[in-house]
């Protein structure tokens, strides 16, 4: 995850561009692909990590909790431009945005 952290799912945080790299290094294009959760239809913080909730935690509250949607988005691939990797990271985190906070 590009934000190196995790947020409440309600905005895109900005992406670390040094994660990019691997990619230019490689020169293959960038898949951005957006995931959204949803409580009964609508947008619902449920799904993130509370403040100093440990994965053990996280993954017990969500067994007892109720029904979740994951909407996945697989996004147009993204390739170098030559503009270098903040551009890459901010045109992935755009298009991402566009999606979950649309």
């Amino acid at each position: 995850f590009p934000e190196g952290g995790t947020g409440d799912g309600s905005h895109v945080r900005v992406f670390h561009a040094r994660i990019f790299q691997t990619a230019l290094d490689a020169a293959v294009p960038i898949q951005p692909v957006a995931l959204r959760y949803r409580v009964a239809g609508q947008y619902s913080p449920f799904v993130a990590f509370g403040d100093g909730e440990s994965f053990m935690g996280n993954f017990l509250r969500l067994l007892g909790g109720p029904p979740i949607e994951a909407e996945t988005h697989f996004l147009p691939l993204v390739a170098d431009a030559g503009e270098g990797r903040r551009r890459l990271a901010e045109t992935c985190r755009q298009r991402i945005a566009e999606v979950v906070q649309g």
